[in-house]
């Protein structure tokens, strides 16, 4: 997570590949119930960039579920992001993508997401009170190797107990 005196902030990184040796149908349908159906027309209507947008969508989700505590238990639904523009594949940056939560929109939010090495980044920050302003929350470029120097690799019974801890909304 990424916290300061005057705000919360989450970060997510996903290298965009497909997993599993999978088929890009089957994968979807695996993931078809975490993304609104704006959404799933964003990603299905990226033509050859449909992982590369559903990573981004995904990174992003993950980023604001980092953020306010809850982690994936959060329905995933509820939370509806309207990408700000394009993203190149290698060194690209976006800093409008707006999101919805319940129909809602959020302007205490401020997304940054960036593609750099195969991997998609999105951070999330609230800052409480500010409202959205033009520009993003003016962070610095880090490479991925920044990124992960202090990286803890977790076993699959490690990752289910931190899960299966967290509370199942805010508050």
């Amino acid at each position: 997570a990424v916290v300061s005196t005057q705000s919360t902030g989450g970060v997510d990184i996903m290298k965009v590949e497909l997993r599993r040796n999978t088929t890009l149908e089957t994968f979807f349908s695996h993931m078809r119930g975490q993304f609104t159906p704006l959404e799933w027309d964003t990603i299905r209507g990226s033509g050859d960039n449909q992982l590369f947008s559903f990573y981004r969508h995904w990174c992003l989700k993950e980023s604001y579920v980092k953020t306010i505590g809850t982690g994936l238990k959060f329905g995933l639904q509820r939370i509806e992001f309207h990408l700000g523009g394009p993203l190149d594949r290698e060194g690209g940056l976006c800093e409008t993508t707006r999101v919805l939560i319940d129909g809602v929109r959020q302007d205490d939010w401020v997304f940054e997401e960036r593609s750099h090495d195969g991997h998609v980044t999105a951070i999330a920050i609230r800052v409480p009170g500010s409202g959205w302003k033009e520009g993003g929350a003016g962070m610095s470029i880090l490479h991925f190797s920044d990124l992960s120097i202090s990286r803890v690799e977790l076993g699959e019974r490690d990752y289910f107990n931190l899960f299966n801890a967290k509370k199942e909304l805010p508050g």
